[in-house]
C-alpha cells in the first residue's frame, strides 16, 4: 500500500509538472507590479538558443532578462515602440548591443519567438518571417551567465538590490502583461522553478473559477503529499478526481487549476 501510494504521488506530481505545458494558454501575466517567473539558468555563454510562443497587446513590457549578476555580462528582452520587440546584450562590459525587430506583436496572436547565441552575435527570430542579428564589439567571445532565466518581471528582492542586477534600468522596466507558453531551450522544453503573481491559464470545464467539481456535489478534501486532491463524490469506474493546487509543487510555486480521470476510487481511496 505505502509502496503503491508512493508511486501514484509520484506519477501525480509529475502531471502536474507537465500540465502548464499541455494548457491552452500557458502562463498568464497581469501585469501586476511584483510579477515574475524564474525558469532554470540558461547557459547562453556560446552557441545555445531558446524560443517561446507570446500574445499580447501591450506596447512595452519586461519579456524576459538575465545576467552575470552585477558585474557585466546581461541580455534583455523587451517589448517597446508599438508592440515590436527590443534585444539588448553585452559582454565583458562592452557598449551594450541592441536590435529593434520591425514586426509588431501586440496584436492579441500567437507569436513564435526564437533567440540564437553564438559568442558575440545574438539573433531574434519571428514567426519564421523575420530575423535580425547584432553583434557585440567586446574582447572576449563567450557571455558569462549566474542568474535564472526571469520571464515577465523580476523579484521584488531582486529588483529592491541594485548592485546584483547588471543592467540597472531593467528595474523600470514594466512588467509583462499577456501569455507565453512553451518555453525551450536547446529545443527542450524548460518548466518554471518559482514564480509571483503569475498562474497558469485555462480552468477546467464549468469550474467558474471556484470549485472544480460539479454544482450540487459535496466535495471531500485529502491531502496527497504536496497536492490538495478533492474527491468530487463520485463512485465505481471513470472517476473524475479535481484537484487544486496553488502552493509548491516539487519547487514550482505557480497556481493551477485541474482534473485527473482515474479508473477506481477504491485504489485511490486505499492509498490516501
Amino acid at each position: 500500500s505505502g509502496t503503491r501510494g508512493g508511486c501514484f504521488l509520484l506519477c501525480l506530481s509529475l502531471l502536474l509538472l507537465g500540465c502548464w505545458a499541455e494548457l491552452g494558454s500557458g502562463l498568464e501575466f497581469p501585469g501586476a507590479e511584483g510579477q515574475w517567473t524564474r525558469f532554470p539558468k540558461w547557459n547562453a555563454c556560446c552557441e545555445s538558443e531558446m524560443s517561446f510562443q507570446l500574445k499580447t497587446r501591450s506596447a512595452r513590457g519586461l519579456v524576459l532578462y538575465f545576467d552575470d549578476e552585477g558585474f557585466c555580462d546581461f541580455l534583455e528582452l523587451i517589448l517597446t515602440r508599438g508592440g515590436r520587440l527590443q534585444l539588448s546584450f553585452s559582454i565583458f562590459c562592452a557598449e551594450p548591443a541592441t536590435l529593434l525587430a520591425d514586426t509588431p506583436v501586440n496584436d492579441g496572436a500567437w507569436h513564435n519567438v526564437r533567440i540564437r547565441r553564438q559568442f558575440r552575435n545574438t539573433t531574434l527570430f519571428i514567426d519564421q518571417v523575420e530575423a535580425k542579428w547584432v553583434e557585440v564589439k567586446s574582447k572576449r567571445r563567450d557571455m558569462t551567465v549566474f542568474s535564472g532565466l526571469f520571464v515577465g518581471g523580476l523579484p521584488p528582492e531582486l529588483r529592491a538590490a541594485a548592485l546584483k542586477l547588471t543592467l540597472a534600468s531593467v528595474r523600470e522596466r514594466e512588467p509583462f502583461k499577456g501569455w507565453i507558453r512553451d518555453v525551450r531551450v536547446n529545443s527542450s522544453q524548460a518548466l518554471p522553478v518559482d514564480s509571483g503573481e503569475v498562474k497558469l491559464d485555462d480552468e477546467p470545464p464549468n469550474s467558474g473559477g471556484g470549485s472544480p467539481c460539479e454544482a450540487g456535489e459535496e466535495g471531500e478534501e485529502a491531502t496527497l503529499g504536496l497536492i490538495s486532491v478533492l474527491d468530487c463524490g463520485k463512485r465505481g469506474v471513470d472517476v473524475k478526481i479535481c484537484f487544486t493546487s496553488r502552493r509548491r509543487v516539487f519547487g514550482n510555486n505557480i497556481g493551477f487549476h485541474g482534473y485527473l480521470q482515474v479508473q477506481h476510487l477504491s485504489y485511490l481511496s486505499q492509498i490516501l
